[in-house]
């Protein structure tokens, strides 16, 4: 029988086979940003999706090469994932990731830097006058804004640098090494 790749995804095999490989980069990545030691039950528990997966997997693999006379393998790297031969030749299927970059990180900081002034000028004038209900519902508005935006962004950070630099790490920075990561993000650009 020949495989004929343009078919193979929209039949029910081939797109359950295509759904099987992507659910298995989303746990992988999920379990990249998971701690085995802070989370131990979360961890275990995406472990077992993942061998579940990894099993799936293993039957589709093992019935594409009965039916079609060619082996092909789970493959994942930073910028994409897929099925594909043992040298990397051939792809059943294959997935780009989205480029990350400091770009959009470098425009997070700024909105929050503007939405953190905004909250400071607004916590002053309630300071100013702490009776003042109008000026305190405008405080909480600003830095529920200013809070949000600080979660986007350290999630951002965590995101670029898959996982690798953690919530409370990239916080850190914000609010203790501010200009040093304005200089990474500048960076992370090119």
């Amino acid at each position: 029988m020949k495989l004929v790749k343009a078919r193979f995804e929209r039949t029910e095999f081939g797109g359950q086979m295509v759904e099987t490989v992507k659910a298995i980069d989303f746990y992988l990545e999920e379990r990249s940003h998971t701690s085995q030691w802070r989370e131990p039950e979360k961890y275990e528990e995406l472990n077992k999706d993942i061998d579940r997966l990894f099993a799936q997997f293993e039957i589709f693999r093992l019935a594409v090469k009965q039916f079609y006379g060619v082996e092909y393998h789970f493959t994942r790297t930073d910028d994409y994932f897929g099925c594909c031969t043992n040298d990397g030749e051939d792809f059943l299927f294959r997935f780009e990731r989205e480029k990350k970059s400091g770009k959009e990180l470098l425009k997070k900081l700024e909105k929050f830097e503007e939405l953190e002034a905004a909250a400071n000028k607004k916590d002053k004038a309630y300071e100013a006058e702490p009776e003042n209900t109008e000026a305190e519902a405008a405080f909480d508005k600003a830095y529920k804004a200013e809070f949000q935006a600080m979660e986007e962004l350290l999630n951002g950070i965590v995101e670029l640098t898959n996982g690798q630099i953690d919530t409370e790490t990239a916080k850190k920075m914000l609010f203790t090494k501010r200009a040093e990561l304005k200089k990474i993000l500048e960076k992370a650009m090119n």
